[in-house]
């Protein structure tokens, strides 16, 4: 029987949640079971997940696992990808998990809306902390988006993210697109190319993916120059935008701003200053455009707005609204 559905798990030195993942991967509606392929890409693990993951492809004839030299995330990724037998495909991260509706939501709102990948939304949940949300065997909000209203929501961050897991992607949008390898934020780049490939996308509110987080994840870290991925994929993401779609120019310009604010408002300290004066002349480059575009967000208005009465202001307002790279 021809598999239907590929689910590839990226797993490294997880041992402690990646028996979660993959547990949460194969409770799938039963109509999909067996159509259910679950590949697990173990990314050179030491701590024991390499051999949970032969001892799952032991046990079910769903699981299959490759074993690779470490290579990070969006290597792992792209191994899933070649790897895939499925004409769908969706990706889940080792420390994460889902709900048993994941699949099935995910599926069903695509095949509805004859989409080229669909999207729900995801939960955060904290170390330590329990899932505030209850899955729901039903589509949430479903909705069927154009290619230009689908990247203009991602722009705009309107409800629809550059994260790969929350999709489920017609392979095909696939062929000639891979990861970034060794970039942190690969997310990004991904996103746009497989949103310029899809005629359509369908879009449900189920809240079906656990992104569980750290206080040591690479969202959550303090500053260090690697972090600077986000601002060059997020930069070649607006001039990209701009070149396919100039209608929305001042949308990828908005979701530039936003992002350099993200990552600027992280230093914390004068060992990366000419980094931070950098940035702070992309914040003023943008601000105006941003402050004028009347279906920016709010947020993004404010800052730029405020980013007039100087950096040490902006700088102080900005702290005290976010929490991430504080730790």
């Amino acid at each position: 029987m021809e598999k239907l559905l590929t689910v590839s798990v990226a797993a490294y030195n997880g041992a402690a949640t990646l028996q979660k993942a993959l547990e949460s991967c194969l409770v799938a509606d039963e109509s999909l079971q067996a159509l259910l392929d679950v590949i697990i890409i173990d990314d050179g693990s030491t701590d024991g997940s390499e051999t949970l993951c032969d001892e799952y492809a032991a046990q079910d004839a769903r699981v299959r696992v490759l074993h690779k030299k470490n290579g990070g995330l969006s290597d792992a990724r792209n191994a899933g990808v070649d790897a895939a037998k499925g004409e769908y495909l969706s990706f889940v991260d080792g420390d994460d998990w889902v709900s048993p509706y994941y699949i099935e939501n995910l599926y069903r709102a695509l095949e509805q809306a004859g989409a080229d990948f669909s999207a729900s939304c995801f939960e955060e949940v904290f170390e330590g902390q329990p899932v505030q949300s209850v899955p729901i065997e039903r589509l949430e909000a479903f909705e069927i988006l154009s290619r230009e209203e689908c990247l203009r929501r991602i722009l705009y961050q309107e409800g629809m993210e550059v994260t790969t897991p929350t999709k489920l992607y017609k392979r095909a949008l696939f062929e000639g697109v891979r990861y970034p390898v060794g970039k942190l934020y690969e997310d990004i780049p991904v996103a746009y190319e497989v949103t310029k490939r899809a005629h359509k996308a369908a879009h449900i509110a189920n809240r079906d993916y656990y992104y569980f987080q750290r206080g040591s994840s690479i969202q959550n870290m303090a500053f260090n120059p690697r972090k600077l991925d986000s601002v060059r994929h997020c930069h070649a993401l607006m001039e990209n935008v701009k070149r396919d779609f100039p209608r929305m120019s001042r949308a990828a310009e908005c979701r530039y701003l936003s992002n350099v604010c993200n990552i600027l408002f992280q230093i914390r300290d004068r060992q990366h200053e000419k980094i931070e004066k950098a940035l702070w002349q992309e914040v003023k480059k943008y601000r105006r455009n941003v402050l004028l575009d009347p279906q920016a967000r709010k947020k993004a208005r404010l800052a730029a707005a405020l980013s007039y009465s100087g950096y040490a202001m902006t700088r102080r307002v900005y702290e005290k609204t976010q929490w991430r790279g504080k730790k």
